[in-house]
């Protein structure tokens, strides 16, 4: 509409950036320092401690670990537009292979519980038979991988990365907290016939809520590829071909992007997304949700 958000409460456009979508095919470059683990160096791994502006890295400071990761200094990745409403992408060879191993191992150890639902706000979740999955949650300071999977999104998102953890007061004074904008990561597991029915990732806070915070974007990451079933559909998508809905096919390492907020601060009803039965085989997925304009 071009106009702010009225309709519930005032509210400005989102203070994220958010990639145009103006055709099918459409792409989009990105570079990162964040390279990818081409082995994980599993027992060096370790919590990650350091104070807010310890964590800082400078254009000329060395990623950790640079011994186990690709020799380039650069990684690209390119975004791809899949569909225009709802503005979704999808980013092939966002993780490596020995990324995905140490994720599902650590999703592995951990005890995974039955799915919730909510309304995109983590404090009135509820277990419910329209999510059938199990999930844990892990969090940024996990280890370096897990740090330098949140430092690779804030780049492909074109976020500062500062955002996406505890900040120290003199960081990004223009935000009203220092609270990270980033959730932690959900690594959610399917089995036979688990799914997810269609739903959107966004929720209204509370009327008197002053920021009117809500999830702007949903980063998926697929982390292997089940023999049959297990896409993640968009059943509401426009397009000029088909009434059926648009498939996203987990491979692994790929990710995808959708937004749950239009650019004039609505939020997008075409967002509407599921994930589709498992027909065959076994699904790992991780959730990584971005909140407008705090958490």
């Amino acid at each position: 509409t071009g106009r702010d958000y009225m309709s519930l409460y005032p509210r400005k456009k989102p203070k994220h950036f958010l990639y145009p979508a103006d055709h099918f095919g459409q792409e989009f470059w990105v570079t990162t320092k964040q390279t990818q683990f081409k082995e994980v160096p599993t027992k060096k791994l370790s919590k990650i401690r350091e104070a807010a502006l310890d964590r800082v890295l400078k254009d000329d400071d060395p990623v950790p670990f640079t011994e186990y990761r690709d020799q380039n200094e650069f990684l690209n990745m390119t975004l791809k537009v899949i569909s225009v409403r709802p503005r979704a992408y999808e980013i092939n060879n966002f993780l490596s292979q020995s990324e995905v191993d140490h994720i599902i191992s650590t999703a592995k150890k951990s005890n995974m519980q039955l799915s919730t639902t909510g309304s995109g706000n983590v404090h009135t979740e509820s277990k419910t038979k329209t999510r059938t999955s199990k999930n844990t949650w892990v969090g940024r300071e996990t280890d370096q991988v897990f740090d330098t999977l949140y430092r690779r999104a804030a780049d492909l998102l074109r976020i500062d990365e500062a955002l996406f953890r505890q900040r120290d007061s003199s960081e990004r004074p223009d935000f009203p907290t220092n609270g990270a904008i980033a959730e932690q990561l959900q690594l959610v597991h399917y089995n036979k016939r688990q799914e997810y029915t269609a739903h959107h990732d966004f929720g209204y806070a509370p009327i008197d809520s002053p920021h009117q915070e809500a999830r702007f974007a949903t980063l998926l990451l697929y982390l292997n590829e089940p023999e049959a079933g297990g896409e993640t559909e968009f059943p509401r998508w426009i397009n000029g071909e088909t009434s059926d809905g648009l498939l996203v096919t987990p491979k692994i390492g790929k990710a995808a992007l959708f937004y749950s907020f239009l650019p004039d601060g609505n939020m997008d009803d075409l967002s509407h997304h599921s994930a589709n039965p498992i027909e065959k085989g076994e699904k790992y997925l991780i959730n990584l949700w971005v909140r407008e304009p705090i958490f």
